[in-house]
Protein backbone atom coordinates (compact mmCIF):
# COMPACT_ATOMS: atom_id res chain seq x y z
CA UNK A 1 0.00 0.00 0.00
CA UNK A 2 2.75 2.47 1.00
CA UNK A 3 4.70 1.51 -2.13
CA UNK A 4 1.73 2.41 -4.35
CA UNK A 5 1.26 5.77 -2.63
CA UNK A 6 4.95 6.59 -3.09
CA UNK A 7 4.72 5.64 -6.78
CA UNK A 8 1.71 7.93 -7.24
CA UNK A 9 3.45 10.81 -5.45
CA UNK A 10 6.64 10.28 -7.47
CA UNK A 11 4.75 10.17 -10.78
CA UNK A 12 2.77 13.25 -9.75
CA UNK A 13 5.97 15.21 -9.06
CA UNK A 14 7.46 14.10 -12.40
CA UNK A 15 4.25 15.04 -14.22
CA UNK A 16 4.10 18.44 -12.52
CA UNK A 17 7.75 19.10 -13.44
CA UNK A 18 7.08 18.18 -17.06
CA UNK A 19 4.01 20.44 -17.10
CA UNK A 20 6.12 23.38 -15.92
CA UNK A 21 8.93 22.67 -18.37
CA UNK A 22 6.74 22.09 -21.40
CA UNK A 23 4.42 25.05 -20.86
CA UNK A 24 6.97 27.72 -19.87
CA UNK A 25 7.23 30.48 -22.45
CA UNK A 26 10.58 30.69 -24.15
CA UNK A 27 12.33 34.07 -23.96
CA UNK A 28 12.54 35.67 -27.36
CA UNK A 29 16.17 36.13 -28.28
CA UNK A 30 15.52 38.78 -30.85
CA UNK A 31 12.94 41.46 -31.49
CA UNK A 32 12.57 42.35 -35.16
CA UNK A 33 12.08 46.01 -34.25
CA UNK A 34 15.46 46.40 -32.53
CA UNK A 35 18.06 48.22 -34.56
CA UNK A 36 20.72 45.63 -35.46
CA UNK A 37 23.48 48.23 -35.16
CA UNK A 38 23.18 48.07 -31.39
CA UNK A 39 21.47 51.43 -31.08
CA UNK A 40 18.32 51.12 -29.01
CA UNK A 41 15.34 53.40 -29.44
CA UNK A 42 11.70 53.78 -28.50
CA UNK A 43 10.75 52.50 -31.94
CA UNK A 44 11.80 49.01 -30.77
CA UNK A 45 9.49 49.06 -27.74
CA UNK A 46 6.16 47.26 -28.29
CA UNK A 47 3.24 49.54 -29.17
CA UNK A 48 1.19 48.21 -26.23
CA UNK A 49 2.31 47.31 -22.71
CA UNK A 50 0.72 46.02 -19.53
CA UNK A 51 1.09 48.00 -16.31
CA UNK A 52 0.87 46.35 -12.91
CA UNK A 53 -2.55 47.13 -11.48
CA UNK A 54 -4.23 47.83 -14.85
CA UNK A 55 -6.63 45.35 -16.41
CA UNK A 56 -5.98 46.28 -20.05
CA UNK A 57 -2.89 46.93 -22.13
CA UNK A 58 -2.17 50.59 -22.82
CA UNK A 59 -0.19 52.32 -25.58
CA UNK A 60 3.47 52.35 -24.55
CA UNK A 61 3.81 56.01 -25.57
CA UNK A 62 1.56 56.94 -22.63
CA UNK A 63 4.36 55.91 -20.28
CA UNK A 64 7.52 56.09 -22.41
CA UNK A 65 7.13 59.44 -24.12
CA UNK A 66 9.36 60.79 -26.84
CA UNK A 67 10.41 64.33 -26.02
CA UNK A 68 10.82 63.51 -22.32
CA UNK A 69 14.11 62.34 -20.83
CA UNK A 70 13.21 59.27 -18.76
CA UNK A 71 14.99 56.76 -16.55
CA UNK A 72 13.98 53.18 -17.36
CA UNK A 73 14.96 50.43 -14.92
CA UNK A 74 14.63 46.72 -15.70
CA UNK A 75 14.72 44.32 -12.78
CA UNK A 76 13.27 41.34 -11.01
CA UNK A 77 11.36 41.23 -7.72
CA UNK A 78 14.35 41.59 -5.34
CA UNK A 79 15.98 44.43 -7.27
CA UNK A 80 12.69 46.23 -7.96
CA UNK A 81 11.86 46.21 -4.24
CA UNK A 82 14.92 48.44 -3.76
CA UNK A 83 14.74 50.50 -6.97
CA UNK A 84 11.12 51.53 -6.34
CA UNK A 85 12.35 53.61 -3.38
CA UNK A 86 14.89 55.61 -5.41
CA UNK A 87 12.98 58.88 -4.86
CA UNK A 88 12.59 58.06 -1.17
CA UNK A 89 16.36 58.20 -0.67
CA UNK A 90 17.44 60.73 -3.30
CA UNK A 91 16.06 63.78 -5.02
CA UNK A 92 15.53 62.71 -8.63
CA UNK A 93 13.92 65.16 -11.03
CA UNK A 94 13.88 62.64 -13.85
CA UNK A 95 10.67 60.62 -14.33
CA UNK A 96 11.29 56.90 -14.19
CA UNK A 97 9.58 53.70 -15.18
CA UNK A 98 10.30 50.17 -13.98
CA UNK A 99 10.05 46.95 -16.00
CA UNK A 100 9.41 43.60 -14.28
CA UNK A 101 11.71 41.17 -16.05
CA UNK A 102 9.67 37.99 -15.47
CA UNK A 103 9.42 36.51 -18.95
CA UNK A 104 11.30 33.30 -18.03
CA UNK A 105 8.86 32.32 -15.28
CA UNK A 106 6.47 29.41 -15.97
CA UNK A 107 3.10 30.55 -17.36
CA UNK A 108 1.04 29.58 -14.30
CA UNK A 109 3.41 31.51 -11.99
CA UNK A 110 3.03 34.55 -14.30
CA UNK A 111 -0.76 34.24 -14.19
CA UNK A 112 -1.32 33.46 -10.50
CA UNK A 113 1.61 34.38 -8.30
CA UNK A 114 3.56 37.21 -9.90
CA UNK A 115 0.76 39.77 -10.51
CA UNK A 116 -0.22 39.81 -6.82
CA UNK A 117 3.41 39.98 -5.71
CA UNK A 118 4.12 42.90 -8.06
CA UNK A 119 0.97 44.76 -6.99
CA UNK A 120 2.03 44.36 -3.37
CA UNK A 121 5.55 45.52 -4.25
CA UNK A 122 4.28 48.62 -6.07
CA UNK A 123 1.27 49.50 -3.88
CA UNK A 124 2.81 52.52 -2.13
CA UNK A 125 4.59 53.75 -5.25
CA UNK A 126 3.41 56.03 -8.03
CA UNK A 127 6.15 54.75 -10.36
CA UNK A 128 4.74 52.97 -13.44
CA UNK A 129 5.69 49.28 -13.38
CA UNK A 130 5.52 47.44 -16.71
CA UNK A 131 4.48 43.79 -16.43
CA UNK A 132 6.58 42.34 -19.25
CA UNK A 133 4.92 38.92 -19.46
CA UNK A 134 6.22 37.85 -22.85
CA UNK A 135 9.61 39.57 -22.68
CA UNK A 136 9.05 41.95 -25.59
CA UNK A 137 10.20 45.03 -23.67
CA UNK A 138 13.39 43.44 -22.33
CA UNK A 139 14.22 41.89 -25.70
CA UNK A 140 13.78 45.34 -27.30
CA UNK A 141 16.50 46.46 -24.89
CA UNK A 142 18.67 43.44 -25.78
CA UNK A 143 18.48 42.48 -22.11
CA UNK A 144 18.33 38.76 -21.33
CA UNK A 145 19.66 38.59 -17.75
CA UNK A 146 16.82 37.50 -15.44
CA UNK A 147 18.86 37.32 -12.21
CA UNK A 148 16.54 38.38 -9.41
CA UNK A 149 19.17 40.53 -7.69
CA UNK A 150 20.26 42.48 -10.79
CA UNK A 151 18.85 45.66 -12.27
CA UNK A 152 19.67 47.55 -15.44
CA UNK A 153 19.25 51.30 -15.80
CA UNK A 154 18.67 53.02 -19.14
CA UNK A 155 18.19 56.64 -20.13
CA UNK A 156 15.63 57.41 -22.80
CA UNK A 157 16.70 60.71 -24.35
CA UNK A 158 14.32 63.34 -25.73
CA UNK A 159 14.90 62.05 -29.26
CA UNK A 160 13.88 58.49 -28.27
CA UNK A 161 17.35 56.93 -28.11
CA UNK A 162 17.89 54.44 -25.28
CA UNK A 163 21.27 54.03 -23.58
CA UNK A 164 22.26 51.57 -20.85
CA UNK A 165 23.98 53.67 -18.18
CA UNK A 166 24.31 51.33 -15.20
CA UNK A 167 23.99 47.69 -14.12
CA UNK A 168 23.47 47.20 -10.39
CA UNK A 169 22.93 44.47 -7.83
CA UNK A 170 21.07 44.14 -4.54
CA UNK A 171 21.25 41.49 -1.82
CA UNK A 172 19.44 38.19 -2.26
CA UNK A 173 15.94 38.25 -0.66
CA UNK A 174 15.86 42.07 -0.56
CA UNK A 175 12.09 41.88 -1.00
CA UNK A 176 11.87 39.87 2.23
CA UNK A 177 13.88 42.47 4.15
CA UNK A 178 17.49 41.25 3.87
CA UNK A 179 18.69 44.84 3.32
CA UNK A 180 18.64 47.71 5.79
CA UNK A 181 17.58 51.19 4.72
CA UNK A 182 21.24 52.25 4.70
CA UNK A 183 22.20 49.30 2.47
CA UNK A 184 19.40 50.10 0.04
CA UNK A 185 20.45 53.73 -0.16
CA UNK A 186 24.12 52.76 -0.64
CA UNK A 187 23.26 50.29 -3.42
CA UNK A 188 21.43 53.04 -5.36
CA UNK A 189 24.07 55.74 -4.89
CA UNK A 190 26.27 54.79 -7.91
CA UNK A 191 23.21 55.13 -10.18
CA UNK A 192 22.26 58.49 -8.65
CA UNK A 193 25.84 59.73 -9.08
CA UNK A 194 25.59 58.95 -12.81
CA UNK A 195 22.30 60.85 -13.08
CA UNK A 196 23.69 64.04 -11.52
Amino acid sequence: MLKNILKIVFLGVIGFGLLIYLTADKLKNENENVNKSGELSLSGIPKFIELVGDENAIPSNEVLKEGTKTLLIVGNHDSLSVVKDLKKYYEINLPYVMVANISNAPWFIKKWAIPGKLEELNKDSNIPLIYDTDGTVVSALNQFDTTKTSYFAYIISEDGKITNIYNGKVKEDAMEGSMSEEEKKASLKPLVDLLN
